[in-house]
């Protein structure tokens, strides 16, 4: 089955939690992973010193073509332990 070039699928986004639920305090739809993974990080840089570990768990759905959801990322840290400031 062939598209026509005027029938162009946009992908959808949506973060989930560390349950892989949709996000409570992220919910919304983003129109690429890049998006997506941008936003979260934003949240979550301000919990890193807070050491809300199970709130810097975030994964990606994607939306399939049916309209279900498909985890293209599990949830996972997104901060790099680099980034963390080591005990003294």
């Amino acid at each position: 089955m062939q598209r026509s070039s005027s029938q162009v699928l946009l992908s959808r986004y949506r973060l989930i939690d560390s349950g892989c639920e949709p996000h409570r305090q992220l919910d919304g739809q983003y129109g690429s992973l890049d998006e997506a993974i941008a936003d979260a990080i934003a949240w979550v840089e301000p919990l890193a010193d807070a050491h809300h570990h199970a709130a810097q768990l975030i994964g990606v759905d994607v939306a399939t073509g049916d309209g279900n959801w498909r985890t293209c990322r599990l949830p996972a840290p997104l901060l790099c332990p680099l980034l963390c400031q080591l005990p003294s």
